[in-house]
């Protein structure tokens, strides 16, 4: 998670419908950019701005979060994208 952001919703996932996983969706005030110069420009550089990133937490150790996702302009777009993509059943705890 990045400085100066708010966990929004914290969940559990079961990967490969059996393991336990921490996800969790916070909102920062930054959407960073791909910086790659083929992209265009609106997501290629870095811009101020509320948006929403997930983070999937380790299969092996509970609360330690490994990777995230580019932002989300809304947390409705977060939750849906969330959903999707663990295949499993996602409870939402907050």
């Amino acid at each position: 998670m990045f400085p100066n952001s708010e966990v929004i919703k914290q969940g559990i996932f079961y990967y490969a419908n059996e393991v336990p996983t921490d996800i969790r969706i916070f909102k920062h005030n930054m959407k960073y950019g791909t910086g790659d110069y083929q992209d265009e420009e609106e997501i290629q550089n870095d811009s101020e701005g509320e948006c929403y990133y997930i983070e999937y937490g380790s299969t092996s150790e509970r609360g330690k979060f490994v990777a995230s996702t580019n932002y989300f302009l809304t947390l409705e777009e977060a939750v849906k994208y969330a959903e999707k993509s663990v295949n499993s059943k996602l409870d939402w705890i907050s």
